[in-house]
């Protein structure tokens, strides 16, 4: 028998509403933190486990991470985007329940993206889709808040000179090195006319 019991959805929202209050955060807040809990509950998250991580932390006062979502929304909501992109702060706990309020967003301003110095954390899409990359961590390092920028049809790809220098580098280590054998042996065995 597995330890722990089966919560309905709207039972969990109850508890970390509570469990919220109880950490300090005001009643707008600590219903934020139930809805969130819900939210990301329907989707499979460990919404349980991510609320006992950040609301420990958040007796001690600390920013948390249904405070800074909600005010995301708000600005969002009041038409003060914060872009360009938007660094947040770093070491936030439990930065999966920032997910629904940028769901939120992006629902009304398009597509998101969480990035770090590690790359993409999570991008958020305008139709409630989530991906996750290499830069998706437990805590805040790093992260910035941008729209997702979508590559236009025809253009050109921008590469970095260091990626760029790694890629040539790779490719190298495909070549032949230069010989006379190598020179008579090069080229089609047929003329190539076409």
């Amino acid at each position: 028998m597995a330890d722990g019991i089966d919560l309905s959805h709207s039972e969990l929202r109850s508890l970390i509403t509570k469990a919220a209050r109880g950490a300090g955060l005001a009643w707008g807040l600590a219903e934020e933190a139930g809805w969130a809990a819900e939210w990301l509950a329907r989707r499979g998250f460990p919404a349980a486990d991510w609320a006992a991580h950040w609301l420990s932390s958040a007796v001690a006062g600390g920013l948390t991470p249904v405070a800074l979502g909600a005010a995301l929304a708000d600005d969002f909501a009041k038409g003060l985007a914060p872009f360009p992109p938007q660094s947040l702060p770093d070491a936030l706990l439990a930065p999966g329940y920032l997910l629904p309020f940028l769901a939120r967003i992006a629902q009304s301003r398009g597509d998101l993206a969480l990035t770090t110095t590690l790359g993409l954390a999570a991008e958020i899409g305008a139709d409630g889709t989530l991906r996750f990359g290499p830069g998706w961590s437990d805590r805040t390092l790093g992260w910035t808040l941008a729209h997702v920028v979508t590559e236009l049809a025809g253009q050109r790809p921008r590469v970095s000179t260091s990626v760029l220098d790694c890629l040539d580098g790779l490719a190298l280590r495909t070549t032949v090195p230069p010989s006379d054998l190598s020179r008579r042996q090069a080229g089609s065995a047929t003329p190539d006319d076409d």
